[in-house]
């Protein structure tokens, strides 16, 4: 592709058109891909600009902050992330629960500060997806409590029950290492991160 811009700042490959397709030459006008690098940008790029839209929104006008009309044939266009983007940062994993009986016999599931619904939906925090022994959504919940740094576990919203250690839960338990949950015929195991040698709060990084 020679990619060729004219005295009225459009530009078309002039191996494809003998003259500006934009200015009366006729023919359609094909997407054209360039590709760019630019030092300041924190990885090189490359994209397909229509150059019919282009005309369309003005030809020289400023598309995305660059001045199209102002580029000569030579210059590369820059399109870059800013490398000072903020990435979501997961909550920290306060815990685990380990499936000691059932249908995930041998996974983990993490555990983060605050309320863990646990359910068979996509949508629950401990997702136990196809057992339908397991309410949809919150049969259980497990709670972590940072000011004391305790595990809970509640009854949740289901008219179904659970237990702990076989003990029917109807009101909240607090949780120790090891403890066994069961919910319909999956068994849980709690293994805490957070405990009475660290938590994330008092950590030392």
């Amino acid at each position: 592709m020679n990619l060729t811009k004219c005295s009225n700042g459009h530009f078309y490959d002039s191996d494809t058109y003998a003259s500006c397709p934009h200015c009366g030459g006729g023919g359609a006008v094909e997407n054209q891909t360039i590709s760019y690098d630019d030092p300041g940008a924190t990885q090189s790029l490359s994209a397909t600009i229509d150059l019919d839209s282009l005309q369309e929104q003005g030809g020289g006008a400023s598309s995305g902050g660059y001045d199209y009309a102002d580029l000569d044939d030579s210059k590369t266009i820059s399109i870059y992330q800013s490398d000072k983007m903020e990435t979501p940062t997961m909550a920290p994993t306060v815990g685990w629960l380990v499936c000691t009986k059932g249908r995930f016999y041998g996974q983990d599931f993490r555990l983060k500060s605050g309320r863990n619904f646990i359910g068979r939906s996509t949508g629950m925090d401990v997702c136990l997806t196809g057992e339908n022994t397991v309410s949809r959504e919150r049969h259980a919940t497990i709670i972590h409590e940072p000011r004391q740094n305790i595990f809970i576990a509640q009854p949740g919203d289901s008219r179904e029950l659970f237990y702990v250690n076989n003990n029917v839960v109807l009101s909240p338990v607090q949780l120790k290492k090891n403890d066994i949950l069961q919910i319909g015929e999956v068994c849980l195991m709690l293994i805490p991160c957070c405990d009475s040698e660290f938590n994330w709060d008092k950590d030392d990084r």
